[in-house]
């Protein structure tokens, strides 16, 4: 089925469009069951090939662009799926519905494949991209943190904040409040006071944003973040957590730096291990007590308790 690109939307096939330029749709259907078309949404099309090539995060952006293309660009982007498209960290998997701002008569639930939030304000904290609307990095952080768990909202908060270009313990955490307090939130203040105090733009990833709160969980002596380590006036490495007077670093281990996307299309993932080694032995050679954990660690954190506990920084 051949269709001309100026009655495409943001590489999208939209049924309607295409039925009102005399087009039999069910070749649509037909081409989405032989495998060449991925249906995104009700009537809306996308190229299988783009669909596959995806990851989950991008997969969720094209459901949003897919309901803007239905309901308008005028339409709120809110939570998870604000979070996606403004590229902001989010714990877990990208949800399958999208999630928008409705009235609060409209109230809050799911319809139409549609996760819609009940709230009146849609003007404070919202940002047009052209194409849609959506709640800003703060608001997205805010409302997420309300609605969410607490690691949850400190993720974004801490992504959103790196956004901005805040670093370091409580530099955002006002922009935060602010926020929450213009919003009036009807539930989970508390959680985003939490957040607000807790978050650091210094968190480069949700690994690092929960093995903060691991760390403070088990009352261990506050790291710094992201430091710059040298020796003999060459540097060596930026590491993610480091006591200086100890000398000793904590690297959080995630699996995103092996992968292809993160990597570049030029580095394999043994060629990362690799580098990785050579880094870890060149702060070895410096002094440094190199301590890495993975996933599991935050999971279990009576593990990485007893891996401090080795190591001097808890008794």
């Amino acid at each position: 089925m051949h269709i001309p690109p100026h009655l495409m939307t943001d590489g999208m096939l939209i049924a309607s469009d295409l039925d009102a330029h005399g087009y039999d749709t069910r070749a649509l259907r037909r081409a989405a069951v032989a495998g060449s078309l991925t249906r995104v949404a009700r009537g809306i099309y996308v190229d299988a090939a783009v669909w596959q090539s995806a990851n989950t995060r991008e997969r969720h952006v094209l459901r949003c662009r897919a309901l803007a293309a239905r309901l308008g660009s005028e339409v709120v982007l809110a939570g998870a799926s604000a979070a996606a498209v403004l590229g902001l960290t989010y714990l877990g998997e990208w949800p399958g519905r999208v999630c928008a701002l409705n009235t609060v008569a409209d109230g809050t639930r799911v319809r139409g494949g549609v996760s819609w939030w009940g709230h009146d304000d849609h003007r404070t904290g919202v940002i047009d991209l052209g194409w849609v609307r959506a709640t800003n990095a703060y608001r997205t952080a805010v409302e997420l943190s309300a609605r969410e768990s607490y690691l949850a909202g400190l993720v974004t908060a801490d992504s959103a904040l790196r956004s901005a270009g805040h670093r370091g313990a409580g530099d955002g955490a006002r922009e935060l409040l602010t926020m929450a307090e213009a919003l009036r939130l009807q539930r989970g203040a508390r959680r985003v006071e939490r957040v607000a105090a807790f978050a650091n733009g210094h968190s480069e990833s949700a690994g690092e944003s929960w093995t903060r709160v691991v760390l403070a969980d088990l009352g261990v002596e506050h790291p710094e973040l992201q430091v710059d380590i040298s020796a003999d006036g060459l540097w060596i490495a930026r590491v993610d957590f480091c006591w200086p007077s100890r000398h000793i670093v904590l690297e959080f281990d995630g699996e995103k730096k092996y992968r292809a996307p993160m990597r570049g299309p030029s580095r394999s993932a043994e060629d990362v291990v690799i580098a990785e080694k050579k880094r870890e032995d060149r702060l070895r050679a410096a002094g440094w007590t190199v301590l890495r954990i993975v996933w599991d660690d935050l999971r279990e954190p009576e593990r990485l308790r007893r891996l401090l506990r080795q190591h001097g920084l808890m008794q």
